[in-house]
């Protein structure tokens, strides 16, 4: 939802919390008069996630500029945008896709790729981009091309978890100096490779994304031990069954995780991803995390001999409740095609 600007958050008075979407609305065309210039907000395409080996992409909600100097600019739609300001490259020409309101700025190095909210705002960046390739003085046929001016990039696209919520809601605010320790742990230890050079391109290697993907196990494992720890000693001082505990808050909490990456996930438009993690996981949980341990265990704790000590405590019971929802799922899914509609999330919720 966006703001009509109005809204007066504590804290604005410390830092520049305004964003684009305060002053304009989501599908708002804004000429000025005196140098000509188009501004509307168009989704981009990230670049870091284009890269990646998917079918989907990210799209990017930016605030763009396109003047008559041959130049194209954008701020994102979040506080402080001007630190974030990019100034994009000319481009040789465009493509545009009616039916999806997409636009491909051509660049021999880099398209970029541009989603309008509205027909009508694609319609006004269409002829506005084609007025500037009309109106260029060096026509890109000729032999003596105007030198290519250097892009700006965003280096700072993506939000840190040290960074202080300036537009947020009381409750983030709190929860983020609450837990600005632990974030400030992870903001140290974990390597973010989402960090582009001066040419736009990633300068993560290979080694840095194991890294990372290797402390963000460790983290995770760290947390399930703090949160199992104290799930087994909150159990024995209420004097509540470790089953019951199980099923209900530490399911929950396990599912957290799952849940925000799920959630990220599908924003940055990977639904497939956001769908497979929620039955990778449950995978993951019975194969690894259950089936695992018990075969270390009963091989080498017991000395290869044979174990009869497990407690039944309603496992088998879980296990058929969670084979009949995943059968339930399959069903429908193959009934619509493979597509998920908003009654789907209704259903299982």
């Amino acid at each position: 939802f966006f703001s009509d600007g109005n809204s007066i958050r504590a804290f604005r008075f410390l830092v520049h919390s305004e964003r684009p979407s305060h002053q304009h609305e989501l599908r708002d065309i804004e000429v000025d008069d005196f140098d000509e210039s188009l501004s509307c907000f168009l989704w981009q395409r990230s670049y870091f996630y284009s890269k990646a080996k998917f079918a989907m992409h990210g799209w990017d909600l930016r605030w763009f500029t396109f003047a008559n100097d041959d130049k194209i600019r954008s701020v994102p739609n979040r506080a402080n945008f001007e630190k974030h300001r990019i100034t994009y490259p000319r481009y040789s020409s465009i493509e545009v896709d009616h039916a999806r309101h997409i636009i491909r700025l051509v660049h021999p190095k880099r398209s970029y790729y541009l989603m309008a909210p509205s027909e009508d705002i694609l319609n006004a960046v269409v002829i506005k981009c084609e007025t500037i390739l009309q109106n260029r003085p060096y026509p890109e046929d000729n032999n003596e091309s105007k030198p290519e001016e250097p892009m700006e990039v965003d280096k700072e696209s993506h939000g840190s978890l040290v960074e202080f919520p300036i537009d947020g809601s009381f409750v983030e605010l709190f929860f983020h100096i609450f837990l600005f320790p632990i974030k400030f742990l992870m903001h140290w230890t974990i390597p973010d490779v989402r960090v582009l050079n001066h040419q736009g391109q990633p300068t993560a290697t290979i080694g840095k994304a194991f890294l990372a993907a290797f402390m963000c196990l460790v983290w995770l494992i760290v947390g399930s031990y703090a949160m199992v720890a104290s799930l087994e000693n909150l159990a024995d001082l209420l004097n509540i069954p470790a089953a019951v505990v199980g099923v209900t808050v530490s399911a929950a909490g396990t599912s957290l995780p799952n849940y925000v990456a799920s959630k990220v996930a599908a924003e940055k438009g990977f639904g497939n991803m956001a769908v497979s993690n929620a039955f990778g996981s449950n995978t993951f949980n019975i194969m690894v995390g259950l089936g695992l341990p018990w075969v270390l265990y009963t091989s080498f704790g017991t000395n290869f001999e044979p174990y009869s000590g497990l407690r039944n405590e309603g496992i088998l019971e879980s296990v058929i409740i969670l084979s009949v929802v995943l059968l339930i799922f399959i069903v429908i899914v193959l009934g619509s095609g493979f597509m998920l509609f908003k009654w789907h999330g209704y259903l299982f919720v």
